[in-house]
């Protein structure tokens, strides 16, 4: 059985707890703020403790292997992702260009082939030199024309001189 301390009167117990805060104010008053309380000596660690620590340890060590192996794998695979992707990207790009290229291509050869043969051109510089020939004549002829316009154009002067001189010689043998 256990036993319990005599019990006290009511009215001791409030002078020993008046007299506890009175002590804990005066000693808060001497004690400055700075002071903290003192610690408690450390205990020193049993065995059990210290194998709950390996314990803690293990298990920690276990979940970093465990998530670094996670990291490792995630890594790996999003680079053979993110390669396989950039493959699929340059294989597109590469059709894409294979087929432009293609396609202009096919364009340069249809306009190949509306371009004039060698027949053409050959046929083109006769019948050009055929029309020089004739504008070298006709340029020739205009000449000849032109000379006699010109002959013309004198005689027409020589005309009117003559005419002006016989109208005025007349008009003053007339006016006398």
């Amino acid at each position: 059985m256990v036993q319990e301390p005599p019990a006290r009167p009511p009215d001791e117990d409030r002078k020993d707890s008046a007299a506890e805060s009175a002590g804990e104010q005066a000693a808060a008053e001497k004690a400055p703020e700075s002071e903290a309380p003192p610690a408690a000596p450390p205990r020193p660690a049993t065995v059990e403790d210290l194998r709950s620590l390996r314990r803690w340890l293990l298990v920690a060590s276990v979940w970093a292997i465990a998530a670094t192996a996670i990291a490792v794998i995630a890594l790996v695979v999003a680079n053979r992702f993110d390669e396989e992707e950039l493959n699929a990207r340059t294989a597109d790009q590469i059709r894409d260009v294979q087929r432009n290229l293609e396609d202009r291509i096919d364009d340069l050869e249809s306009r190949i082939g509306e371009l004039p043969t060698s027949e053409d051109i050959s046929d083109l510089d006769n019948r050009l030199g055929e029309v020089e020939d004739r504008v070298g004549a006709q340029s020739d002829r205009l000449d000849r024309l032109d000379a006699r316009l010109d002959e013309l154009d004198q005689r027409v002067e020589d005309l009117e001189q003559t005419e002006t001189t016989t109208t005025q010689t007349e008009t003053t043998e007339t006016n006398p």
